[in-house]
C-alpha cells in the first residue's frame, strides 16, 4: 500500500458561482449547495486504486472523470475504488456538497460547520490487500495474562499472513498462518495493562505475504484493558473507578471542525493536567488522530454518532445516524482509549432505532460497553435501556440543587449510572456549587448502595464554544458560556476548582477532604480574567424575551423597518418589502451606466435556507425615455439570499453569485444576525431612463430592498 494526499489547493464554489481556490482540508460556516474539485495525475498505477475522504460535512455526491462514484455522509472514512476510471494524467475530481438541507448532519446545539474536513488521500494497492484488522483480548490470571484475537479480512485473498506483536520495539508474539484462516489467537504473560495511570502501547503489525515479499502491510497501536459494570460501579483492570470526565467538542477557537494536530494534543493534555480520566466525544465522530493522542496519554474516550433532539423516528436520520455509528465503530473498536459507545445524545426515546442502534455496536463490537446519553424521565429510562439491551444508564441532572441528582440515583439503581453531563450555566463562575456537587457525586460514589450510586460524571462543558438562538442564561453574544475555558483554552474562574476538586478524588479511599471554597479569596487565582457581564440584561433589546420562547420561529419575523440608503444618487432611499403581487415604481429622469440595487434579500423563503434555487423572487423593468424597456430578473441563490445570517444555533454565509456582501447587521449577537447585498445591474447609457418598477413574483418570497442608486 502506498499513498499519495490529495490535500491542498482546490477550485470550490457556491450556488453555480465562479471558481476560487480553497485549501482542503477546510471548514466553513453553512453556505447551502458548493462544489469542489480538484485536477491530479496519478504517481503509479496499481492493481487497486482508491480515493479515501476521511471526512465531509454534511452530504456530498462524489464524480471523477464525470463518473458518479457515490455519495457520503458526515464525518466518517469513504473509499471509492477508481481503478476503472482513473487516469495517468488530469483526473477531475468533483464533490457536489450540502451543508443545510440535509435531515442528518446538521443540527442545533451548537455551531455548524460545512466543509472537506480531514484529509482526502489515493491509495494505491496491489491485487491482494488487507482490507481490515479487529484486535481485542480477555485478561486472566489475575490481569498478568492476555490472550488476545487478530481478526482480518483479505482482498483477493492469496498468500500468508503474519501478525506480530511488539513491545518496546522487540517482537514479543509472531503468528503465522494462511490466508483461508482469518483469525489469530496469541498470548501475552507478564502483560503491561493500559489505564489512564499506566497507558502502555503495543505495537500490532500484520503483513500480507506472498512468500517473502510483503504485499501489504497493516499497524497500529493497541492496548490491553478491560473495562465492565460491576453492579453500581466501573471496574477497570478489576479495580474500581470513578469517572471523573469532561464534555469536549472538537472545535478549538476558530478552528471548525479542523483543528491542528497541535490544538488537538494540546486540549487532551490540558484536560489530563485537571486530573480527567475520561473525556465524551461530543455529539459526533472527531478527528481519528484524537483517538491516537487519547491512546498514549492515558484518557478515556466515548463516542456517538451526531445527534441531538434529533427525530430518530425519521428514517433519514435513523439511517444516517446508524451508518455513521457503524463506521466510526470499524474505525475506532482497536483503540484501547475507546471505553464504551453512546447511540444518541438528548433524544426522544424510539425503540427502533434504540434497539437498532444497539445490535449496530453489539455486532461490530461485542468487547465495549453500549449505552446512550440520556435526558428523558426515569420510568421510561428503565423501560427502553432495559428493553434494547444497555449496560449502563445515563442522565443530565441539570439543577440548581443536588436533589434531582441524588434521587435520580436512588431510582436508576439496578446497574451504573454515568451523569453523561452535569453543571451547564447552573454552575457557571459559581465555584461554590461547583464543588458541593463534585463532593456529593464522589460521596455516592464512595458509599455505593442502592439506596444512592454512582458510576461516575461527565462535566459539561469543556470548552466555551459558539451557539445562537438560545440566549441567556446559557448564551451571551452567542458564546455558549459554560466551559471550564473559553474556546481558545484560556482558563474561566472554576477551571483551578475542578482540578483541585478531582485531586482530592482517590480510587478506593474512604473519606474526601475538601477544601473550603467558599471562604477561599479569588485573588489566589490572579491568573484567570473573571467575566463582568453585571449589565447584560438592560443592554437586550425588548424582542429578546419573545425570541428565547420562540426561537425556532425566527425567520419568520418580519421587519417593520430597516436601515435606510444614504447615496447622493438615488432613485430610491426608503426600504421596501416586495411581497404577495407588490409592484413599486419610481418616476426618474437620469441617465446612468449602471443601477444599483441595496438590499437584495429576502424573508421567509431565501437562499440557502429556504425556496428553490434558480427560482424567480422578483423582476425589475428598467423603462427609456423612448418607451423601451430592459428587464432583470431575480432569482433566489443567484442574485438573491436570506437575509439571516443565523440558522438554528450556527451563523451561515448567504452568497448569491451575482450580488455582493457590502455589510452584516444586528441588535443582539445572540438572535440578530443579518446580511445586507448589492447587485449592479449594467444599463443603456446613451438614453436617458424614465423609470424603475420592481414587481414580486408572488410565489412566497418577501424580497427585501433598502435603495436603489446610479
Amino acid at each position: 500500500m502506498k499513498l499519495q494526499t490529495l490535500n491542498g489547493l482546490w477550485q470550490y464554489r457556491i450556488g453555480k458561482g465562479e471558481f476560487s481556490t480553497i485549501t482542503v482540508p477546510f471548514s466553513k460556516h453553512p453556505v447551502g449547495h458548493f462544489e469542489c474539485k480538484n485536477v491530479f495525475d496519478l504517481k503509479q498505477k496499481t492493481d487497486n486504486i482508491f480515493i479515501k475522504f476521511y471526512g465531509i460535512t454534511y452530504y456530498a455526491k462524489v464524480y471523477l472523470n464525470d463518473v458518479y462514484l457515490g455519495e457520503m455522509g458526515p464525518y466518517c472514512e469513504y473509499s471509492f475504488n477508481v481503478t476503472d476510471y482513473v487516469k495517468m494524467k488530469d483526473n477531475l475530481l468533483l464533490l457536489e456538497m450540502e451543508d443545510v438541507s440535509p435531515a442528518f448532519g446538521p443540527t442545533a446545539g451548537w455551531e455548524n460547520f460545512g466543509g472537506i474536513i480531514r484529509d482526502v488521500e489515493l491509495i494505491y494497492y496491489d491485487e491482494n490487500y488487507i482490507e481490515y484488522v479487529f484486535f481485542y483480548s480477555t485478561l486472566s490470571d489475575g490481569y498478568s495474562k492476555a490472550e488476545f484475537t487478530v481478526e482480518t479480512k483479505l482482498a483477493n485473498s492469496s498468500g500468508d499472513v503474519k501478525v506480530e506483536l511488539f513491545w518496546d520495539e522487540n517482537p514479543i508474539v509472531v503468528l503465522k498462518q494462511s490466508n483461508d484462516k482469518n483469525v489469530f489467537n496469541g498470548v501475552v504473560n507478564d502483560v503491561n495493562l493500559w489505564s489512564p495511570d499506566s497507558p502502555n502501547l503495543y505495537v500490532l503489525k500484520v503483513t500480507l505475504l506472498n512468500g517473502e515479499k510483503e504485499l501489504d502491510v497493516y499497524t497500529c497501536k493497541v492496548g490491553f484493558r478491560e473495562f465492565i459494570c460491576d453492579k453500581h460501579r466501573f471496574l477497570l483492570n478489576g479495580e474500581h473507578l470513578f469517572i471523573k470526565g469532561v464534555c469536549k467538542h472538537e472545535m478549538f477557537g476558530d478552528s471548525g471542525h479542523c483543528p491542528s494536530l497541535e490544538q488537538m494534543r494540546y486540549d487532551l493534555q490540558m484536560i489530563k493536567d485537571t486530573g480527567c480520566n475520561f473525556v465524551r466525544l461530543v455529539h459526533y465522530p472527531h478527528n481519528k488522530k484524537v483517538l491516537e493522542i487519547a491512546d498514549e496519554i492515558g484518557l478515556m474516550v466515548s463516542e456517538e454518532p451526531g445527534l441531538w433532539w434529533s427525530d430518530t423516528s425519521d428514517p433519514e436520520v435513523s439511517n444516517g445516524s446508524l451508518e455513521v455509528l457503524r463506521r466510526t465503530i470499524l474505525r475506532d473498536r482497536n483503540h484501547p482509549s475507546v471505553v464504551f459507545w453512546l447511540s444518541f445524545n438528548e433524544c426522544r426515546f424510539t425503540e427502533q432505532y434504540l434497539v437498532d442502534s444497539a445490535k449496530t455496536c453489539r455486532a461490530l463490537d461485542p468487547t465495549r460497553l453500549v449505552s446512550g446519553a440520556n435526558c428523558m424521565n426515569e420510568e421510561d429510562t428503565i423501560k427502553y435501556y432495559n428493553l434494547c439491551g444497555f449496560d449502563f444508564y445515563t442522565m443530565h441532572p441539570y439543577e440548581y440543587t443536588f436533589d434531582r441528582a441524588r434521587r435520580l440515583t436512588k431510582i436508576l439503581n439496578d446497574k451504573p449510572l454515568l451523569f453523561t453531563e452535569w453543571g451547564g450555566y447552573f454552575v457557571y463562575d459559581n465555584p461554590k456549587l461547583l464543588t458541593e456537587y463534585m463532593k456529593e457525586m464522589y460521596n455516592l460514589y464512595l458509599n455505593a448502595s442502592d439506596e444512592g450510586a454512582l458510576a461516575g460524571a461527565s462535566f459539561w462543558e469543556w470548552s466555551e464554544l459558539n451557539d445562537y438562538n438560545r440566549g441567556r442564561p446559557a448564551c451571551i453574544d452567542g458564546n455558549l458560556a459554560e466551559g471550564l475555558v473559553d474556546k481558545y483554552r484560556k482558563p474561566r474562574i472554576n477551571y483551578l476548582y475542578f482540578k483541585e476538586a478531582l485531586e482530592k478524588m482517590g480510587k478506593t479511599s474512604d473519606s474526601l477532604y475538601w477544601i473550603d471554597y467558599v471562604n477561599k479569596p479569588l485573588e489566589s487565582h490572579k491568573s484567570i480574567e473573571l467575566k463582568s457581564d453585571n449589565n447584560i440584561f438592560e443592554k437586550i433589546v425588548g424582542y429578546v424575551n419573545e425570541m428565547e420562547e420562540n426561537s425556532g420561529k425566527m425567520r419568520k419575523r418580519v421587519l417593520k423597518s430597516g436601515p435606510k440608503l444614504k447615496d447622493m444618487n438615488c432613485i430610491a432611499n426608503v426600504p421596501l418589502v416586495l411581497q404577495d403581487d407588490t409592484t413599486i415604481s419610481f418616476e426618474c429622469c437620469i441617465k446612468a451606466e449602471q443601477l444599483k440595487i441595496t438590499g437584495m434579500t429576502s424573508l421567509i423563503k431565501g437562499y440557502p435556507l429556504e425556496g428553490t434555487y434558480g427560482e424567480a423572487v422578483a423582476h425589475m423593468i428598467i423603462t427609456y425615455e423612448d418607451n423601451t424597456q430592459q428587464k432583470a430578473v431575480f432569482c433566489n441563490g443567484r442574485d438573491v439570499t436570506t437575509v439571516f445570517a443565523l440558522n438554528n444555533s450556527s451563523r451561515i454565509d448567504p452568497i448569491a453569485e451575482n450580488s455582493k456582501r457590502i455589510a452584516m447587521f444586528g441588535y443582539d449577537k445572540n438572535f440578530e444576525h443579518y446580511v445586507l447585498n448589492q447587485m449592479k445591474i449594467p444599463v443603456d447609457s446613451s438614453k436617458q431612463i424614465k423609470s424603475v418598477s420592481i414587481c414580486s413574483e408572488n410565489n412566497g418570497y418577501a424580497m427585501l430592498v433598502y435603495g436603489i442608486s446610479y
